[in-house]
């Protein structure tokens, strides 16, 4: 085929053309098609064009008509390659013809606007134009003019403009006593750099009313105060939009839900435009200090969430007070410092105050134990000293966290009968004395969370304790609890943690625990029971994951039902008088154990070859009982990071009892010393965590040397 035959099967025929004419039109005007296909702003097949002065369809939506060489489509050249549209001028002579347009004939004149192939030819002939060198010149002198006439004015305007709005709004700032004019004057304070930022920001702000206008600053403010160039997010701050536009979207990992964070803004009642009503911005890495400036958020702010910041430091501002909206402040897991101020109760609306695990010391204000909106209280982590008799006005308290502080005094059946709303409740690692009260699982129906752990309560445990069958979590660990476990425990039918261990408590562990059906972990050991064998009912506690019952006289066989915990992650039966062999059922069935501590018993035989299959144990005690035979049947295991047995040779050259070639530590029965460790697992969940464990660590001390082994 010649290259005029291939160009006239690429130009559109007379009939193409006809079906994109309106019979009635004079003339085809390029810009009259485009403008007839002007689309719906909302039609998603249509995409804007960066200067909004043509609309154009995604190259993925054209039909084959419009490619095929219609307007907007692409163009070829003589091999059929698309090339970019000329879009240069045609000459005099090509718009005479063009305009010799003759209406009495449709066909001819569509005919006559078609380019000939010599026409194209010409077109795509190269054109003389002015030398290189002349173009550079043209270039060089446009850039002096440019330089010398027209940049200087524009930048002095623009320079007496940001002049302008600066004074303005410093005027502004100084009149209504909202800055001083030493923060002004620095400009490395937040205060300057707020200012800096509104002088010369895109957004008109000149058009703001006094009360956005000083939203504006105030968080500008506190994007400098703390640090907003280094925050893991932006949130939008700073830029061109209203300041209820600071924020992002977030998606909740665990539970898939769609949250904004940052600025979130309401419509206060009675008022006519929206205003900030929440400044969310938790895990953010802030850092610095809470500027008083926050307190000109006074008629809107009513929330601020601003936890888990650790580098967000310093007093609570007394300017805080002024916030006569504000009920809900968490600020836990910072270091702010200092003692609590009275005004936190008298001076705001709080029904929820978290400032968990800060540097806070001193005494807590009567003031704030007489809030009687408060629903929330999280205070735990700190340095803070009271008496728990002073909470018992909080009459609508839900969840109260009190944990590792310096509180005194004794729970009175007076104070629970306040607390009837009361569903999670942590006193625990304090110095709470005397005796639990009778009431304390009687008036307190809603009690779901208890723990006292870790403090000087004494006396037995009430006998009305499984009257309360809603509690979940019941954590009495570390106090001297004395009598024996009440048979009525067994009521309390959705229990799932239950620690009594480390108290003084007495007679047998009742088999009614095994009605217990829930439990998850179960926490017994270390109390001066009677001697007796492993109650056959608890084979009934399917479900359970952590098992712990050391030191507690058991005696007999290790028996077989254990392989029924198949979900079992931590087995401590340390301190005991198990003799016999270890069930192999073990290793076929506690295929998800972690640890193991068996040690300190009679065990003897051989160690199965089923523990083998223990693939997740991480420690293994097997110390100090009777066992023979090689150790190395889990040496296999590969996260095995503590593995004890007695593969030590006596003092007097005896030989070892058991080989091992990968042991972390080796030990002989008659070595009183070697790991004589408690190693009592530190469980103190939090509210945090939800009360559950995050990690398994290990206490340290040393058992006293005259503790009985084997």
């Amino acid at each position: 085929m010649s290259d005029d035959e291939q160009v006239h099967d690429q130009l559109p025929s007379v009939e193409e053309y006809k079906t994109h004419v309106d019979p009635g039109s004079r003339k085809i005007d390029p810009k009259r098609i485009m403008e007839s296909i002007q689309p719906d702003e909302d039609d998603e097949d249509f995409i804007p064009d960066v200067d909004d002065d043509l609309i154009l369809p995604p190259p993925d939506d054209m039909d084959e008509e419009e490619g095929a060489g219609g307007q907007g489509g692409a163009h070829y050249d003589y091999d059929g390659n698309p090339y970019e549209e000329d879009d240069g001028d045609y000459n005099s002579e090509e718009d005479d013809d063009y305009n010799s347009y003759n209406s009495d004939d449709d066909e001819q004149v569509i005919h006559d606007q078609l380019p000939t192939v010599e026409e194209i030819h010409a077109q795509r002939s190269p054109q003389k134009g002015p030398s290189c060198a002349r173009k550079l010149g043209y270039c060089f002198m446009t850039l002096i003019f440019l330089c010398i006439v027209i940049i200087p004015p524009i930048l002095l305007t623009m320079k007496d403009d940001y002049e302008q709005r600066k004074q303005e709004i410093t005027e502004f700032l100084m009149t209504k006593t909202l800055a001083k004019g030493s923060q002004l004057d620095d400009p490395t304070s937040p205060q300057a750099k707020a200012v800096e930022f509104l002088a010369t920001e895109k957004y008109d702000n000149s058009a703001l009313s006094d009360e956005k206008l000083i939203e504006r600053y105030t968080m500008t403010v506190w994007y400098y105060a703390t640090n907003g160039p280094k925050w893991r997010y932006q949130m939008r701050f700073l830029s061109s939009e209203d300041t209820c536009g600071w924020f992002s979207w977030f998606r909740n990992q665990r539970s898939g839900q769609i949250t904004k964070e940052g600025v979130i803004c309401d419509t206060p009642e009675g008022a006519a435009t929206p205003a900030i009503g929440l400044l969310d911005m938790p895990s953010n890495l802030l850092e610095g200090t809470i500027p008083s400036e926050l307190q000109y958020l006074s008629n809107s702010l009513e929330q601020m969430h601003v936890e888990f910041n650790p580098g967000l430091e310093g007093e609570l501002p007394q300017e805080l007070q002024y916030l006569t909206k504000l009920w809900s402040l968490e600020l836990q897991y910072c270091a702010i410092t200092g003692i609590l101020p009275d005004w936190l109760g008298t001076k705001l609306p709080l029904r929820r105050l978290g400032l968990s695990n800060n540097l806070l010391t001193g005494f807590i204000p009567p003031s704030l134990l007489q809030q009687t909106n408060l629903q929330i209280l999280a205070l735990d982590d700190n340095g803070l000293t009271g008496n728990i008799g002073d909470f018992g006005a909080l009459i609508k308290m839900q969840y109260l966290y009190m944990e590792d502080n310096l509180i005194q005094g004794q729970l009175t059946n007076q104070m629970l009968a306040n607390w009837t709303a009361m569903k999670e409740m942590d006193f625990s690692r304090n110095d709470i004395s005397g005796s639990l009260p009778s009431d304390l699982f009687t008036k307190m129906n809603n009690l779901e969370i208890l723990d006292l752990h870790g403090n000087d309560l004494a006396g037995p445990l009430p006998a009305s304790i499984g009257d309360n069958n809603r509690i979940v979590f019941l954590a009495l660990q570390d106090n001297k609890l004395t009598g024996e476990i009440p048979v009525a425990m067994s009521n309390m039918i959705d229990l799932q943690h239950l620690d009594l261990s480390r108290n003084e408590i007495s007679g047998k562990i009742p088999m009614e625990l095994g009605k217990l059906s829930f439990l998850r972990y179960l926490f017994l050991g270390s109390n001066s029971y009677d001697a007796q064998e492993l109650p056959k009912e608890l084979a009934q506690l399917t479900m359970l994951r952590e098992l712990s019952i050391k030191k507690a006289n058991l005696q007999g066989q290790l028996p077989a039902w254990i392989a029924n915990f198949t979900e079992l992650q931590l087995l401590d039966l340390d301190q005991n008088n198990f003799q016999g062999s270890i069930p192999p059922e073990m290793g076929d069935s506690l295929s998800s154990l972690d640890h193991l501590m068996l040690n300190r018993n009679a065990l003897n035989g051989t160690i199965p070859a089923s523990f083998a299959k223990l693939t997740d144990l991480n420690l293994l005690l097997l110390d100090h009982n009777e066992l023979t035979g090689s150790a190395d049947v889990v040496c296999s295991i590969p996260d095995l990071r503590l593995y004890v047995t007695d593969c030590e040779a006596g003092l007097f050259e005896e030989a070892a009892e058991i080989e091992c070639s990968c042991c972390s530590t080796c030990c002989h029965a008659t070595n009183a010393t070697c790991n004589m460790y408690d190693w009592n697992v530190n469980l103190d969940p939090i509210w945090e965590y939800g009360y559950t464990r995050y990690i398994y660590t290990f206490s340290q001390n040393l058992i006293e040397k005259d503790s009985p082994v084997g």
